[in-house]
């Protein structure tokens, strides 16, 4: 269950103050926004990706970087969202490397972003209403659910500013426009550990 501070923060006062907390926020339209701790599986499909996206951006010289915590993505006049993954241009990252060390705040779109479904309802809409609505909003190209309760991942491609949803299971291999030469099942995504 995530917890809300009752303070209404500006996207300024967000950026310059200590939340009082060493938690994982989310500012929310203003609100600062205490996330749940992740699961060990969140956090071993996390790193199982990264490790993928990792290899492949080494693999074709990719001038990106990814992300699997501390970059901020600003949807909305209040609202800073940490994904679960995150791919930048390089232009962007490096002009995130003047920013802040303990707070890096991106107003551009990401390439490519993820969040891994943790279980509950309030965790469920908020990647697969809010969250979708707004990297849909800010023109996110491409975006992926990962839900390991339902044994599925959905791959949603921008076209038209809309988001167009493919959805995986089982021994289907993904595909992604960012890493088109990707090679992953969802299955092996989805159990990270057989």
């Amino acid at each position: 269950m995530t917890q809300a501070h009752t303070k209404n923060f500006t996207f300024a006062e967000y950026l310059a103050s200590d939340t009082g907390t060493d938690c994982h926020t989310e500012l929310v339209e203003g609100e600062v926004v205490v996330m749940p701790v992740a699961s060990p599986l969140h956090g071993e499909i996390i790193q199982q990706l990264f490790l993928m996206l990792y290899q492949e951006r080494q693999r074709l010289q990719y001038p990106v970087r990814i992300f699997s915590s501390g970059i901020g993505v600003r949807t909305g006049i209040r609202t800073v969202r940490e994904p679960d993954l995150c791919v930048l241009h390089r232009e962007d990252w490096t002009a995130l490397r003047t920013q802040n060390p303990n707070l890096a705040i991106i107003e551009n779109p990401p390439l490519w972003v993820a969040e891994v479904v943790s279980p509950g309802k309030e965790n469920r809409e908020r990647d697969y209403q809010q969250k979708h609505q707004e990297y849909e909003a800010m023109g996110i190209a491409e975006y992926w659910i990962i839900d390991p309760e339902d044994q599925k991942i959905i791959i949603f491609l921008l076209v038209a500013k809309v988001y167009h949803p493919t959805e995986f299971q089982g021994q289907d291999m993904l595909k992604s426009s960012t890493f088109p030469e990707l090679t992953l099942r969802a299955e092996k995504l989805l159990h990270p550990w057989d």
